[in-house]
């Protein structure tokens, strides 16, 4: 037996539009925490690169038999080797991101054994953007050197000691 109708192919308005009208809503409902996402990714982004910076200038310390300086003055993170005197010799510069710096200047000397100079001395630097204030949601990274030499990135430094 034949069919008399044929089957259909495509969609009809209606059905097109009720998909945009639930594409819309749902994107809606996550366009607020795009925003914190955003921040969150930045922060954490520049807690990486202080990080990074903190490892390679404890690197270098030890490459060189040297004693290496990390600074970090706002948005500015600066490691130097002070073989050559008290300003030493800038090795790399790292800008952090557009708002985000440092919520106070810090300075890390790093022995030709990578430990802290004078022996024993912590450090915390802990990262923050303008206009934000670090919460559970809105993770603050923390970076911490102990006085040993070790060197760990705190996701949120409320949670870290």
């Amino acid at each position: 037996m034949r069919h008399l109708i044929a089957p259909r192919q495509g969609l009809t308005l209606i059905e097109l539009l009720a998909t945009l009208a639930i594409t819309v809503i749902l994107f809606g409902m996550a366009v607020p925490y795009m925003g914190d996402y955003m921040v969150n990714t930045r922060l954490r982004e520049a807690g990486n690169a202080l990080h990074a910076e903190t490892l390679y200038a404890q690197g270098e310390a030890l490459k060189r038999n040297m004693t290496t300086r990390l600074i970090v003055d706002g948005s500015d993170i600066q490691v130097r080797d002070m073989s050559d005197g008290d300003e030493g010799t800038l090795l790399r510069r790292r800008a952090l991101g557009e708002g985000l710096s440092a919520q106070a200047a810090a300075q890390v000397d790093f022995n030709s054994r990578g430990m802290p100079l004078p022996f024993g001395t912590a450090t915390a630097i802990d990262i923050g953007k303008s206009g934000v204030t670090c919460s559970a949601e809105l993770r603050c990274p923390g970076l911490r050197v102990d006085g040993g030499g070790s060197v760990r990135l705190c996701v949120n430094r409320l949670d870290c000691p």
